[in-house]
Order: C-alpha cells, then sequence, then structure tokens
C-alpha cells in the first residue's frame, strides 16, 4: 500500500518560514470565510438545519473563530484551553460582527512576529463528557497548524450548508492543502 511520495528534507519549511507559512495560511482560510460571508444574508447564517446538517453556518463560524481566540490568548498565557468557548455570542447569530470579529482575529494573527510562535505551550484537552482533562505539552507552531485543520475542516461544512442554500463558495474554499496540492499535480477532482 502507497502512502504518497517520499518527502525529501528540502521539501519540509525549516527556519523562521514555517511559522510565516502556517500563520499566512490561517490568515488565507479566515479571508475565505470573510469572502463567504460577502454572500450570505443574515437570514441564512443563523438558518438551522441546512440539509442534512443540524446547525447553522453561524456557530461552525464562530467556533472556528473562538479557536483563534483561545490560541492567541495562550500566546500570552502560555496555557492553551480550546475547550472553554463562549456559546450563543453575537459572532453565532450576526454576520456582521462575525465579519468584524474575523477581521480582528486575522490582524492579530498577522501582527504576529515568529518568535512568539516558536514557544512552548500547556495545553488542557477535555477527554470525556464528565468533564475529565489531560494536560499536555505542545509548540505554538503545532497548535497553529491544527488551526489550519481544524478551521478547513469546518469550512468543508460550513461549504455544504452554503450549497445547499445556493450561497456561491470562494474558489477552493474547504479543501486542505495536501488535496489542493493532488488536484494541482493531477488535475483530478477531488473525492
Amino acid at each position: 500500500m502507497s502512502h504518497g511520495a517520499e518527502m525529501s528534507p528540502t521539501d519540509i519549511t525549516t527556519g523562521a518560514a514555517p511559522a510565516d507559512r502556517a500563520r499566512a495560511s490561517v490568515c488565507a482560510v479566515l479571508q475565505q470565510l470573510i469572502d463567504l460571508l460577502d454572500g450570505v444574508s443574515p437570514e441564512q447564517y443563523v438558518r438551522s438545519p441546512v440539509g442534512q446538517v443540524h446547525s447553522a453556518i453561524g456557530p461552525h463560524l464562530r467556533h472556528c473563530l473562538d479557536h483563534v481566540e483561545a490560541f492567541l490568548t495562550a500566546l500570552i498565557t502560555g496555557r492553551l484551553d480550546f475547550d472553554h468557548r463562549e456559546r450563543g455570542t453575537a459572532v453565532e447569530r450576526d454576520v456582521t460582527a462575525a465579519r468584524a470579529e474575523a477581521r480582528r482575529l486575522m490582524a492579530a494573527l498577522r501582527a504576529l512576529d515568529a518568535e512568539s510562535l516558536d514557544r512552548p505551550l500547556d495545553m488542557t484537552i477535555q477527554v470525556a463528557e464528565d468533564g475529565s482533562a489531560v494536560a499536555v505539552k505542545t509548540t505554538a507552531l503545532r497548535e497553529l497548524a491544527y488551526l489550519l485543520a481544524h478551521t478547513i475542516h469546518h469550512n468543508a461544512l460550513i461549504g455544504v450548508m452554503a450549497r445547499t442554500m445556493g450561497v456561491p463558495l470562494p474558489a477552493r474554499f474547504g479543501y486542505a492543502p495536501s488535496t489542493l496540492s493532488f488536484l494541482n499535480r493531477t488535475g483530478e477532482c477531488a473525492r
């Protein structure tokens, strides 16, 4: 069974560049969300359910932005907890508030220097419904990469909802970088 082409050491970004690339990628995905919101009406933003998805665009977007906020807070405190989020906020209910918050967070990410992304973090993760949690050591760069994957995952779900309502999607919305690389290489459609 093949697991893809082998990577040479020159294929992996090193030095200060990984932080810059990861930050730029997260900002690009946030910009896609902002672009999508330009075509979403206030009613579409909160409509639930949408087809087979039992939630609205608003809660998914708020969830993603909460993760970015938790990440930025962790760069100040050294402690990361993606599970501590406020639900039912204006960002979840108001497309204008969501757009403004996405822009604010994107500006904060862009203002970070590479050194702030090269630091250890203590992370708490809830692992059970009863509130049980574990503590792990991680790094800011690793969690920035997680933000990218997490946001793309939710963008894919948001994309399903948007298409169901006839909302146009930004180009390549909800696709992982590895999928885009594959499509660029082969010209095939994503499956």
